[in-house]
C-alpha cells in the first residue's frame, strides 16, 4: 500500500475542516486560548466516530490564536493553531514536534504548517523558503513512516481572511483501500536555520 500526495485541501473529497478551537463538533465544547491540549484527559472529536490524540508522546502542545500579538505566522488571522516548540533540528518522525493520532483510520489528511522565530523582530527570518514536512503511518504498517514534502511554502506574518496562504500545506491520500492512522508535522529552513517554535492550523480530513 502507498500514499499519493494532495497539494490543497480543494483535493479532498468531502473534506472534513478540524478547528483546534473547537474539541468537540457534537457536544461543540471549546478550548481556551493557551491551554494544553497534550497530556490532557480528553481527545479532539472529529465527528461521532474518530478521535484525534495530540502528542501521545513528544513536545506539549497548546492552542494559540494567530495574530500578531500572540502567534505570529502567516495563517489566516483568528485561526486556532496548534504550537509545540521545536526540540531537534532534524526532521525526523521520531522528533517531530506536533503528532495526531487517529482512534480509527481515515482515508486522508493535510493540514497548513507555519513556524515562528524564537526573536519576533528577526526581520530577515520572515519571507524565506519553508519546506513542510508530514510522516504518515499507515494501518497495514504503522511502524514504517512515509514521508510527504512540500518545498513551495514560505514563512511570514498574520494573514487578513480569504487572503491566499503563502505558508507551506502537506496532504496525503492512503490508496488500495489502506487508512491513515497517524500524521507527524515538522518543517525545515534553507541552511537548516533553527525556528522556535512549529504550528499547524486547521486539518483537513477525509473519512
Amino acid at each position: 500500500m502507498s500514499i499519493v500526495q494532495l497539494p490543497s485541501p480543494a483535493h479532498f473529497t468531502a473534506g472534513i475542516e478540524k478547528r483546534w478551537d473547537e474539541v468537540d463538533p457534537i457536544t461543540q465544547t471549546f478550548v481556551a486560548p493557551n491551554a494544553f491540549v497534550s497530556g490532557v484527559p480528553w481527545r479532539y472529536g472529529l465527528d461521532d466516530t474518530v478521535q484525534i490524540t495530540v502528542n501521545e508522546t513528544g513536545p506539549r502542545v497548546r492552542r494559540r490564536d494567530c495574530s500578531d500579538t500572540d502567534f505570529d505566522c502567516n495563517f489566516w488571522l483568528g485561526d486556532a493553531v496548534l504550537v509545540a516548540a521545536d526540540p531537534s533540528p532534524d526532521t525526523d518522525p521520531l522528533q517531530a514536534p506536533i503528532r495526531l493520532k487517529f482512534s480509527t483510520g481515515v482515508r486522508a489528511v493535510g493540514g497548513w504548517v507555519g513556524v515562528c522565530p524564537r526573536d519576533p523582530f528577526d526581520a530577515p527570518f520572515f519571507d524565506q523558503p519553508l519546506f513542510a514536512v508530514m510522516w504518515v503511518a499507515l494501518a497495514s504498517d504503522p511502524q514504517d513512516w512515509q514521508l510527504v514534502i512540500n518545498a513551495d511554502g514560505r514563512t511570514g506574518h498574520v494573514c487578513a481572511p480569504a487572503k491566499p496562504l503563502v505558508a507551506p500545506f502537506v496532504g496525503a491520500r492512503a490508496t488500495g483501500g489502506d487508512r491513515i492512522v497517524e500524521v507527524r508535522f515538522d518543517a525545515a529552513l534553507i541552511g537548516n536555520r533553527r525556528y522556535d517554535k512549529l504550528a499547524l492550523s486547521e486539518l483537513t480530513v477525509e473519512r
